[in-house]
Formats: C-alpha cells, structure tokens, sequence
C-alpha cells in the first residue's frame, strides 16, 4: 500500500489532517504512512499564492522512490488568477460552480503531468473553502461557542439546501460569515485556534453527510490507496 501526501494551505489544514481525516482513513483500511505537507511561500510562511509555490512543494516528492498517491486540500474560494491556477479564466466561465472547481482540478491534474508525468495524483479543490466543513453539524460544533454564535450559525446553515452553496462572493465566504457573526458579539474567530476544534466537535461522519465534493474527494482516496 502506497503512502499518502496531502498537499494543503497552512497550519489548520494541517492539523484537520493529522486530527480528523488520519483517523478516518485509518479506520477505512489505510494503513499506511498519511501525511500533511504544507505549501511553503518563497517570502516565508505557508498558503496558495502561487502556482509556482504549489509546483516547488510538490516536486520532490514526485521523486520519492516508491511514487506516493498525492492529493490537495485547497480553498477555491482563494483562486483568482492564472497566476494561482493555469486555465483560470476558462474554468471561471462554466456557469455552475462544481462544474468551475472540476474544471480547476483538472487544471491542477494537467499542470502537475507538466512537471513529470504522475498516475498517482488526486487533485482537489474545498467548495468553497476550509470554513464550510464547519456548517455541517453547528449544534454540536458550535456547542461550547455564546450561545447566539451556534443559534446564528444554525440560522444561517438553514437557508441553504447544501453547506457547499454557502457563498456569493469574497465579502460572503462561510469564514467571512463567521467573522462577521463572532464579530457581531465583539468576538474574534481565529482559525487556527478555533477551527479544527469545532470540526472535532462537528464531526467527520457529519461533515461527509453534508458535503459531497468532500465525501466524493475521500472515498476516492480511499478507493486508490486501497488499490495501490
């Protein structure tokens, strides 16, 4: 069984990885090396700036002896050049927006077999961003928040028919709904401090009922390690 590298933004991707989807994989038969890798800037830090950032992260280990499966965690709601993702401005065309993120994975796919051709890469794009896991279960995710932060949050989730659709533009990204609402109250989300520990109180079964892109990205983890 191959190991499995996942590619992702920064230090909460990171640890949503290590605390939550190890331990899931794990009990869905991977019993292999899992490991989160994040994309290091060129100034310092960690995010998906650039492409170029991506393609140095990704490269060496492309080169490991035994060709690991990598896959992505990554925002599209932080996607909006051609200098973040080739083939941009096509994919920003497709009307709906699972076709628009299929599109940009596709993207990704071809721009890694660029740097050297790579069977065992899983390109995917989080609809819309790292935020949106946190919708799935507010009752119990949000269960040790001030009480009007969960009933805002529940409030929120219930007029949507999907978590995935919780988006309109940059101002409306779900973490931008959860600043505003931990603001309203005069309370800071900060998502590295508060993110993985609500997605821990939320759940992974509850998450995977409520987001299908992200439940289709992990059965098909599963799928080609299991293979592998």
């Amino acid at each position: 069984m191959k190991h499995l590298y996942i590619i992702v933004e920064g230090q909460t991707e990171a640890e949503f990885v290590e605390r939550l989807l190890i331990s899931y994989l794990s009990n869905q038969g991977l019993h292999t090396n899992i490991q989160p890798i994040k994309i290091t800037m060129s100034g310092g830090g960690h995010g998906f700036n650039n492409i170029e950032h991506f393609r140095n992260t990704i490269k060496p280990i492309m080169y490991y002896k035994d060709e690991p499966i990598i896959t992505t965690m990554i925002d599209y709601s932080g996607i909006n050049s051609e200098k973040k993702m080739p083939n941009y401005l096509n994919c920003i065309e497709k009307s709906d927006v699972e076709q628009r993120i299929l599109c940009m994975e596709e993207s990704l796919k071809n721009y890694v077999n660029t740097i050297k051709p790579y069977t065992n890469f899983i390109p995917n794009i989080l609809r819309h961003e790292f935020e949106t896991l946190l919708f799935a279960n507010p009752e119990d995710g949000f269960d040790l928040e001030d009480e009007q932060i969960k009933r805002e949050i529940i409030d929120l989730k219930s007029k949507y028919l999907s978590i995935e659709d919780i988006n309109s533009s940059p101002e409306t990204f779900p973490s931008k709904r959860i600043e505003s609402i931990y603001s309203s109250i005069n309370k800071k989300y900060n998502k590295i401090a508060d993110g993985v520990d609500i997605a821990e109180l939320t759940g992974i079964n509850s998450i995977l009922k409520e987001c299908p892109h992200f439940k289709n990205w992990l059965d098909k983890i599963t799928h080609v390690v299991l293979e592998s």
